[in-house]
């Protein structure tokens, strides 16, 4: 692990949590709408869900691209 490694955040920008938001609530409201309300609410979290699912694997992606570029140099 170099020194910039060990400095530099993990942390990403809040852009894509806000938008996965935006996209959940907006399909929540749709189902709601279009059946019940508990239809709209069991949408939301499970789209929720997914999309915590796929952040955190797209962070776990990164941090095994990272290691193994270092372990390779």
């Amino acid at each position: 692990m170099s020194i910039v490694s060990a400095i530099k955040p993990n942390s990403g920008s809040w852009i894509p949590l806000i938008a996965w938001a935006l996209v959940i609530f907006g399909l929540a409201a749709l189902v709601a709408l279009l059946t019940t309300a508990t239809a709209g609410l069991v949408t939301g979290g499970v789209l929720a869900v997914a999309a915590l699912v796929v952040n955190a694997l797209v962070k776990a992606r990164r941090t095994m691209d990272r290691i193994f570029t270092e372990e390779l140099d």
